[in-house]
């Protein structure tokens, strides 16, 4: 899909799998840190909301969800 309208796009101009995982990595721990700081700065209490299911295989899915209220 990136090469679709852009004829000047290399294959050096996509990252590798292994160089895409590192990146994706480290994008979640900011993240993550960044969410830790914000709860833990929250004004009030901090809620916790899940979700457990699965799909026509039979594989499960867990989803959490924290909800709490900032200064912004």
């Amino acid at each position: 899909l990136l090469y679709v309208g852009d004829d000047n796009l290399d294959n050096s101009d996509i990252p590798h799998r292994t160089k895409l995982k590192q990146l994706l990595t480290a994008r979640f721990s900011e993240l993550q840190e960044s969410i830790a700081s914000d709860a833990q700065n929250a004004l009030g209490r901090v809620s916790f909301t899940s979700d457990l299911w699965t799909d026509h295989q039979l594989r499960g899915f867990m989803a959490i969800t924290l909800h709490f209220c900032t200064k912004d």
